[in-house]
């Protein structure tokens, strides 16, 4: 009982860490049909900023999303207006292909720039633990998963309770009809791939406090990405959620019974039966919309 009560607490921690990987792809994806290729790249991109601003400036890792959420959001909006909006107009794939050929560059210069030494960010509290029902909840887990939930409330609201949010929404269900109305489909455009990369950079932060990173696992983000989506589907952020949890108790689950490199091996199965019976999502979500 006290095994099921711990990979339960711990897979929800995790799976809400999970959900900011998810989303932001889900977001970009569900308005404007784009499947961001460098998801994984720029979570990475993130990880080793924040060991830099901690490291070089003392500057702890949840402060450090404050300062990457911006660069992130600035740095993407404005490689959305010269890079990624033309091919987008023309179709979704040639898009696609830009963002591939940024993935390679991105990965490139980080080498360059950070070699591919593995890394950790060591902070007071990613040593420290506490029991709850007899289960061990780490601290760090519990610090991370909060600011996910942050995030993810603060994100909901802009989708539902704004003007951007609506328009962010109209142009995803029909850019044309959007544009109808006078909403300037191409700026929303903008603010959604901000928005999409902004999130990816504050999971990047989270993940390089629970786990040790190099740039090889870009890949690794690449992929847990695309399992989200296409667990939860195209619904938004309560789809990522479902999508986010359920990678993260399947993690935790498998992981108890399994060795870490089996564990992973079945992860990257279940993306693969995934994408093989739907390319929508395995959840309720189907229709491309948030």
């Amino acid at each position: 009982m006290t095994t099921a009560f711990q990979i339960i607490v711990s897979g929800i921690l995790l799976g809400l860490i999970y959900t900011l990987i998810g989303a932001g792809l889900a977001i970009v994806l569900g308005v404007l049909r784009i499947v961001n290729l460098a998801q994984g790249i720029l979570i990475m991109i993130s990880s080793f900023l924040a060991w830099d601003l901690l490291v070089h400036w003392g500057i702890d890792p949840i402060l450090s999303v404050l300062i990457i959420i911006p660069i992130f959001f600035v740095a993407a909006s404005a490689g959305e207006v010269v890079m990624l909006r033309a091919p987008a107009r023309e179709s979704p794939d040639r898009a696609m292909l830009l963002l591939f050929g940024v993935l390679m560059a991105a990965e490139a210069l980080a080498s360059i720039g950070w070699t591919t030494d593995t890394r950790s960010i060591d902070v007071g509290y990613a040593y420290t633990s506490f029991k709850v029902g007899g289960a061990v909840i780490p601290e760090d887990y519990l610090v991370m998963a909060a600011v996910a939930v942050v995030l993810l409330g603060l994100t909901e609201l802009l989708l539902y309770r704004t003007l951007l949010g609506k328009a962010m929404r109209a142009v995803g269900q029909s850019r044309q009809s959007a544009e109808i109305l006078g909403i300037n489909s191409a700026w929303v455009a903008t603010a959604v791939f901000g928005l999409g990369v902004a999130l990816a950079g504050a999971a990047g932060a989270a993940l390089g406090v629970l786990f040790p990173f190099n740039i090889e696992l870009q890949s690794q983000w690449l992929a847990y990405s695309f399992i989200v989506v296409l667990i939860g589907g195209l619904g938004g952020l309560r789809g990522s959620l479902v999508g986010g949890l359920a990678l993260g108790l399947g993690q935790e689950l498998f992981s108890q019974f399994l060795s870490l490199g089996v564990a992973s091996v079945v992860l990257y199965g279940i993306l693969a039966v995934a994408l093989m019976v739907r390319g929508g999502g395995l959840g309720a979500a189907k229709v491309r919309r948030i």
